[in-house]
């Protein structure tokens, strides 16, 4: 078998031959050809002026109006690796830093409007707001709403109705909500919604009072509560006794003197002169009644209904009358109360 394939090989072997000769004999390409004979190709391009077996050295002369520049390079060795140092330095900065200075700064406003745009609410900025409430005890009655709003932290003071804390002994809640719970003793709690539109509840139990307190939680894309002062009409732990026992009117529906204390009187309210007293100290006249709001205690005369708040503000409710008799801190002030004068008036 072996035999076979090796005189197969050699049977091609000599055809493969015999066919590259012939091919060779009809190019002309053979050695049997005279060594004068050669074929000139045609499609060869024919150079003017040079005669065929020239001597290539033979060049015709130039032209006396054609000019050749055959002066030396005029750098120096120094001043080309100079020139290579600068283009490849000017290669490496067009390559870190392709952008133009003005370019980079158009391109981070445009960032930075991009961000703001993705970032930014989509009814905008909430208005913050602090508000003072009372909570009503009745069953009937509609717990009190907390406007929260993502991104932004709403503090709830419990107060009693003297304006004194009152601390909390435990808090439970439902809803997306992240609220941190006071410290033993504290009377703060702070709330932060989690989600857009997150809504729920959570039920607080106060130090020595037995009715648990309700709080509905909302969130809120126009206004937020930044603080809450919760007052509950009861006298709490710290209750501060006052110098005069007045009629405790303070119910959750009282209007009139929690829009005083907030410092946004109700309609119709008239504003007093008050003299005698600091800018702390304002007063209004409604349906016979008299409002002062201020930080002082109010010693005479004698008030219906008063209320605090967690900084230290009072309103004060009584029937009309022109004087005050305050005590900043152990100092008797007397303050007169007046209409204020029609300046267009004859």
């Amino acid at each position: 078998m072996v035999y076979i394939t090796k005189i197969l090989s050699l049977a091609c072997f000599v055809a493969l031959s015999s066919l590259s000769l012939a091919q060779a004999q009809d190019l002309g390409l053979t050695g049997n050809q005279p060594a004068d004979v050669v074929s000139q190709d045609d499609s060869l391009p024919q150079v003017e002026g040079l005669r065929a077996g020239a001597d290539p050295l033979d060049v015709p002369p130039v032209p006396s109006d054609v000019m050749i520049d055959m002066d030396p390079i005029s750098q120096t060795p120094e001043e080309l690796e100079a020139e290579i140092r600068q283009e490849a330095f000017d290669a490496v900065i067009t390559g870190m830093f392709p952008l133009q200075p003005d370019q980079i700064h158009e391109l981070l406003k445009y960032y930075d409007k991009t961000e703001a745009a993705m970032n930014s609410p989509s009814a905008g900025i909430p208005t913050p707001e602090i508000s003072v409430q009372t909570i009503s005890l009745d069953p009937g009655a509609t717990p009190l709403v907390v406007r929260t709003s993502p991104g932004h932290i709403t503090t709830v003071n419990i107060l009693d109705v003297t304006g004194a804390p009152w601390p909390i002994q435990d808090v439970s809640w439902a809803g997306d909500f992240e609220i941190i719970e006071p410290e033993e003793g504290g009377h703060i709690i702070r709330i932060t919604p989690m989600e857009r539109f997150a809504y729920g509840n959570m039920a607080v139990r106060l130090l020595t009072l037995k009715t648990p307190i309700s709080i509905s939680l909302r969130t809120d894309q126009k206004s937020v509560h930044y603080r809450v002062d919760a007052r509950v009409p009861e006298y709490g732990p710290f209750a501060e006794t006052p110098l005069i026992e007045g009629v405790d009117d303070l119910a959750a529906g009282n209007l009139v003197i929690s829009s005083v204390l907030d410092g946004v009187p109700p309609s119709g309210a008239e504003k007093l002169n008050v003299s005698g007293a600091d800018g702390r100290t304002t007063a209004y006249s409604l349906l016979g009644k008299t409002y002062v709001r201020t930080p002082l205690t109010l010693l005479s005369p004698g008030w219906s209904s008063s209320v605090s708040s967690a900084d230290g503000m009072n309103v004060y409710s009584m029937d009309s009358t022109p004087v005050l008799l305050l005590s900043d801190k152990g100092r008797f002030i007397r303050a007169h109360l007046s209409q204020k004068e029609d300046l267009f008036d004859d």
